[in-house]
């Protein structure tokens, strides 16, 4: 005897496949761009940190560009800095733009 879901049931499993799928891509995006900024450095100069704390704690050399709640803009030109923010607790370092969207912004 087997039981099968009906159609608002199949439904639901589609959904939540969808959602599953959704959230495996964009966790996979982060993981891979977490890993190619500590490998070879950010594209920039300039990466978004996130941890508590953080301006208390950068590493000699680096610079504080833009500071908010748990989120710091750092300079970092190379990917030794890079691994050395985590070093001193940083949670996640990703690459940024200098000054956010205005740096997209036509001259």
């Amino acid at each position: 005897m087997t039981i099968e879901a009906g159609p608002a049931g199949r439904g639901v499993v589609r959904l939540l496949r969808t959602v599953c799928i959704l959230l495996g891509i964009v966790a996979g995006w982060f993981a891979a761009i977490t890993a190619a900024t500590a490998a070879w450095g950010p594209v920039g100069t300039a990466v978004l940190v996130i941890g508590t704390g953080m301006p208390s704690r950068l590493p000699e050399g680096a610079g504080i560009l833009r500071a908010n709640g748990a989120r710091t803009v750092v300079s970092a030109p190379d990917a030794a800095s890079v691994r050395n923010l985590y070093a001193h607790g940083a949670w996640l370092v990703l690459p940024s733009l200098r000054n956010g969207c205005m740096d997209l912004r036509p001259a």
